[in-house]
């Protein structure tokens, strides 16, 4: 990948998770001021969830400065994989901070409701953190379309490891969902006039952070423990390299994510016999350059020379 081009992909990631934390600092301000007017817990866990997709905007920011360092005598690969340490955080933090409080939060309403005043106000914030939290989500999806293209994104997308997009584009998401689940839980305490359907409504606030939580933490998982590619990008690593005149076949092929969106790929072909020490230099460095421009998320190709074991 050149250097350009990083650059550029690293300044889009940076714009979706700035416009995040803008979003993010407005639910957590707006909705804290909303829930002690009217004392829903349904705004209150409003503002926790922007709370928590705040702290995680600004983990991500810290994660990328990070991440973005050039390698040294220590870390010869560079520090890409340390986004996945941020990541792994942010996760945690949403599922304790935010999720299990929410739950209790809501717990106590169910089981001890308290009145709720001026819940007109708690349908106002709730539209506009849903039209702000949908934008902000658009942005992830205008990012990832750009990057995966707008073909079977859905699925490169889980197999990729663009863990910053992942985790703004899951937050945005959960913006989106938590603010319906608010209008929906309010409106049937409008039509019943039973103040428990607040409490439940903090209470699946609640879980559906801890759903997103988990699934990052999955992800993120995989990603730290070593993940190789999808089998369609190692199937375009293959075929760019069985490209090159003079490879007769590709005997083991290895993918790791290095940081986010960031291949090291270990290929292991065997050459046309006869080749002088020149000619397989300049296959060798052919094959480098075809799949570096056939994928362009690859950051290091080694190539090793080979012959099958028969």
């Amino acid at each position: 990948m050149n250097e350009s081009h990083t650059k550029r992909e690293r300044l889009s990631d940076k714009k979706v998770v700035t416009t995040s934390l803008l979003v993010s600092l407005s639910d957590i301000t707006l909705n804290l001021i909303v829930a002690v007017m009217t004392g829903s817990v349904v705004m209150l866990t409003q503002s926790l969830q922007g709370l928590s997709d705040g702290l995680t905007a600004v983990i991500l920011l810290v994660g990328v400065n990070k991440s973005a360092r050039a390698g040294d005598k220590s870390h010869p690969f560079g520090y890409g994989r340390e986004i996945f340490f941020w990541v792994l955080i942010a996760g945690i933090f949403m599922f304790l901070g935010t999720g299990i409080l929410s739950i209790v939060l809501g717990y106590r309403q169910l089981i001890a409701p308290t009145g709720i005043d001026n819940v007109w106000l708690a349908f106002v914030m709730l539209t506009f953190g849903l039209v702000t939290n949908f934008y902000s989500f658009s942005r992830s999806i205008k990012r990832m379309n750009q990057t995966l293209g707008t073909e079977h994104w859905w699925k490169r997308f889980m197999h990729s490891g663009m863990v910053e997009t992942k985790a703004t584009f899951l937050v945005d998401a959960l913006g989106t969902t938590t603010a319906i689940l608010g209008l929906i839980a309010l409106s049937a305490y409008v039509f019943t006039g039973n103040l428990r359907f607040d409490g439940i409504g903090g209470m699946v606030v609640g879980a559906a952070m801890m759903t997103g939580s988990l699934f990052l933490i999955r992800d993120v998982k995989g990603l730290i423990v070593g993940r190789a590619v999808s089998d369609s990008v190692a199937s375009d690593i293959t075929n760019s390299a069985l490209g090159v005149k003079g490879v007769n076949a590709v005997l083991d092929l290895r993918t790791m994510y290095v940081g986010s969106s960031k291949l090291l790929v270990i290929l292991e072909v065997h050459l046309n016999d006869r080749l002088t020490t020149d000619e397989i230099e300049v296959i060798t460095d052919t094959v480098k350059a075809a799949v570096h421009q056939d994928v362009p998320n690859v950051h290091r190709v080694q190539v090793e020379i080979e012959t099958p074991d028969n």
